[in-house]
């Protein structure tokens, strides 16, 4: 009898690993990585929104140091959303189709000029 029961704690463990498993691979599969390059040679100050039809889906700001990455953070939204980035109080907007997780790099450059590459 204890085999059984030992048996049966088992297989429901499987059950639940398993069920775990695939609602994991769901949400972080389209996450896509916010990634700000700073090529100048100056400090800036820069606030990152993804704007989903009107509404801010995610918004961070950081200090950049010059000549450095940051890692903004990771954003969940599908389909096509605005990247809005204020650098030094100047905002540049972008479209950008999310959707497939990966890495969004986005570049300050030396005149304070800003890139979004997918």
């Amino acid at each position: 009898m204890v085999d059984t029961r030992r048996a049966a704690l088992a297989a429901a463990a499987v059950v639940a690993l398993v069920a775990l498993a695939g609602c994991g691979a769901f949400t972080s599969g389209t996450e896509t990585t916010l990634l700000l390059v700073n090529n100048d040679e100056t400090t800036h100050d820069v606030t990152v929104e993804v704007v989903d039809d009107g509404d801010v889906v995610f918004e961070e700001q950081q200090s950049v140091d010059p000549e450095t990455d940051s890692e903004f953070g990771a954003v969940g939204t599908n389909g096509e959303s605005t990247v809005r980035v204020t650098v030094d109080g100047e905002t540049t907007e972008r479209t950008h189709e999310f959707g497939d997780g990966g890495t969004l790099s986005i570049g300050v450059q030396n005149d304070g000029s800003v890139i979004v590459d997918g």
